[in-house]
């Protein structure tokens, strides 16, 4: 006949656990919760934090450009991939570049795809000169064979599609020739085509009915019977200023060479549009790191009051193991791994549903928060799950310590007779 072994430290923890399950459960969940939170926000805040920094790498310019009145749609544009239309006149190409101090000029034309039969997705084109593009090629993942053809595309790391895969906007089709890196901003859910394709693709628009666009000082384009734009028409311009100047300065020059509100022309320095990001980056990082600090202090709380609670209904309990001669250190362990595995089970419980909630669901989150958002990478991920389990399990471990201090204190044949510790 095979001997039963005997029962383990673990084995008695896990059966005492058993043995009240409802206030086990609700332990782990309290738990859980906290987890949940911790993971959650700590990647969220990072994941602002990187896409922030990341906007300021890819927009990889001093100051932007664009007609006036439009300064907050090129800003969905950068910040959400918001799909928009409008233009201004080329020839704010060379009076830009003509002026001192100015080191390199590109010009952008934006395009709103429609929600109809004639397009794969409504999502924003992005016209871009490849002769002068300082934002667009140095962060494609997969370069570019040669020059961007009229029927090839770039697409931005959150479209869906592969190299040689082929999509279609306004009744054309365009073939994907490479993709570009995940940024965390607005360029993830666009796409990117030479300027002749992009002149063309605002044609098309016209031709198929898109809302009439509209230029400089509110001109409406279609004012000639057709809602497209004049032939050479950009959409905004990138511009970078000699080393030793500052976009501030820039700004006020050029405003006061073409006249401040006058010309039809915003000129909106980056680090404004980062700012802006950051000022409401600096406000969600705050109030997430209080509302994880109150439910950490609530959760010890509530724990402590918990296993205080458990450990004086435990006394006799307690009394007749030490009668039987368990020592008050093996007591103070066994409570220690009861509390331990119940904060260990709902620090993974939490950290797993968060994790299942918030990494499939990226491009949703930055919808919803309108901020530039870029998950981190797996070691950062896994360092930040790592933090949030050990910071989730020592509420348990810490919580028991008051109570488990007193056990043991008294002898065993008063707390057998009294009941008490």
């Amino acid at each position: 006949m095979k001997r039963r072994p005997f029962l383990t430290f673990s084995d008695v923890a896990v059966y005492n656990l058993k043995r009240r399950p409802f206030r086990t459960a609700c332990l782990v969940s309290l738990v859980a919760a906290l987890a949940f939170v911790l993971f959650g926000g700590s990647l969220i805040t990072y994941s602002l934090i990187n896409g922030t920094e990341g906007l300021a790498k890819r927009l990889g310019a001093d100051i932007l450009i664009v007609p006036k009145g439009y300064d907050q749609m090129v800003e969905g544009i950068l910040l959400r991939g918001e799909p928009s239309t409008f233009y201004m006149n080329a020839d704010w190409i060379e009076k830009i570049s003509a002026l001192e101090g100015i080191r390199a000029v590109s010009p952008h034309l934006f395009v709103a795809s429609l929600n109809a039969a004639c397009c794969s997705v409504p999502i924003q084109l992005i016209g871009f000169d490849q002769e002068t593009d300082f934002i667009v090629t140095p962060w494609l993942r997969t370069a570019l064979p040669g020059e961007l053809g009229d029927d090839e595309i770039v697409i931005g790391g959150s479209v869906s599609g592969r190299v040689g895969d082929k999509l279609m906007f306004f009744d054309r089709s365009y073939r994907i020739a490479a993709k570009m890196e995940n940024t965390g901003t607005g360029f993830d859910a666009s796409i990117f085509m030479n300027m002749n394709a992009a002149r063309r693709a605002a044609g098309d628009y016209g031709a198929k009915g898109g809302p009439s666009l509209e230029g400089e000082n509110g001109e409406n384009a279609s004012r000639e019977g057709a809602s497209t734009p004049p032939e050479e028409s950009i959409s905004s311009l990138v511009v970078l200023i000699d080393d030793g100047l500052t976009a501030a300065g820039m700004t006020r020059k050029i405003n006061n060479t073409f006249g401040y509100g006058k010309s039809g022309i915003v000129v909106v320095p980056t680090k404004t549009i980062i700012g802006n990001v950051s000022g409401g980056l600096r406000a969600l990082t705050a109030f997430t790191a209080v509302l994880v600090v109150i439910l950490w202090i609530l959760s010890l709380l509530v724990l402590t009051i918990v296993f205080s609670v458990t450990l004086n209904e435990r006394k006799q309990e307690f009394g007749i193991l030490r009668s039987l001669g368990i020592t008050r250190k093996k007591l103070i362990a066994l409570v220690f791994l009861e509390s331990g595995t119940i904060s260990l089970t709902g620090a993974a419980i939490g950290v797993f549903l968060s994790a299942l909630l918030i990494l499939p669901f990226r491009i949703y989150i930055q919808e919803t928060i309108s901020m530039p958002y870029m998950q981190p990478s797996l070691g950062k991920l896994l360092a930040i799950a790592a933090a949030s389990l050990f910071l989730s399990f020592a509420t348990g471990p810490l919580a028991s310590l008051f109570s488990s201090s007193k056990m043991g204190s008294s002898d065993a044949y008063v707390v057998i007779r009294e009941g008490g510790l």
